[in-house]
């Protein structure tokens, strides 16, 4: 195992833990406070999972080249990791109808790296 991916399991489990409890990892979501509304709440868990989906993306991606295979293949794991995050924050701490948006943003952009995967590996 190389040692992207180990520090890739690192960072994806230190992101999910965070996610999870983001009261733990004050420095990285945004201090010890208590948050002022739900939207805060939820943005607090979503600094957790872009942690986890740079880990993911550490995991998924072994070489930089091809360009057109580890760009959208990063994209969509840090997205991924977000999403993750968001949802859990929508289901724990409750929905705001501007973090929906954001789902569905993150939905699309997630798509668009799908859609660039699936026609970069079948030009291959």
């Amino acid at each position: 195992m190389s040692g992207l991916r180990i520090v890739g399991f690192v960072l994806a489990v230190a992101g999910a833990v965070a996610a999870v409890f983001p009261g733990w990892f004050g420095p990285l979501t945004g201090g010890h406070e208590l948050p002022v509304d739900v939207f805060s709440a939820v943005e607090r868990r979503v600094r957790g999972g872009m942690v986890l989906g740079v880990g993911l993306a550490f995991i998924a991606v072994n070489a930089l080249r091809p360009w057109s295979m580890s760009i959208p293949t990063m994209v969509f794991y840090f997205m991924a990791g977000a999403l993750a995050a968001r949802l859990l924050g929508l289901l724990v701490d409750g929905a705001v109808p501007k973090q929906w948006l954001l789902v569905a943003v993150e939905g699309v952009v997630m798509a668009l790296a799908a859609f660039w995967l699936w026609r970069s590996s079948e030009s291959s």
